[in-house]
């Protein structure tokens, strides 16, 4: 399974936004073609429309309304957390899920090596 990522989401939303792709292209600097592509990369991805044409404009279909729904929560978490990143020494909980054998395999000196670096962080592992 391919992992969606934001930069992708961001220009999903930016085209949302301004109704096509040509200002959404003049509003992230970037040369309309690559906006073109990465939004037909993203339909591919997920195997749905995510737009349809009405005259000159583009509108989001069923499927995209409810992308764009996700898209801002991912978009608006992403920019949290390289916030709170960036605000000062990292602090609360830290969720992690992993499967078993790499949970016990791979991530306790990973997560010994990152408590030690961040005390004020709480590590919640959960295991499947």
């Amino acid at each position: 399974m391919r992992s969606i990522d934001l930069e992708s989401l961001d220009i999903f939303r930016a085209v949302a936004r301004e109704g096509g792709v040509t200002r959404a292209a003049a509003r992230l600097n970037r040369v309309q073609s690559n906006v073109t592509t990465r939004i037909k990369q993203l339909e591919e991805r997920l195997g749905v429309a995510l737009f349809r044409r009405q005259g000159r404009s583009l509108v989001l279909s069923a499927e995209g309304e409810g992308l764009l729904v996700h898209a801002e929560r991912l978009l608006r978490l992403a920019d949290e957390a390289e916030s709170a990143l960036k605000s000062g020494p990292a602090r609360g909980p830290f969720r992690l899920g992993a499967l078993e054998s790499t949970a016990g395999s791979r991530l306790p000196s990973i997560l010994s090596r990152y408590h030690r670096q961040h005390p004020a962080v709480v590590i919640e592992l959960s295991s499947k």
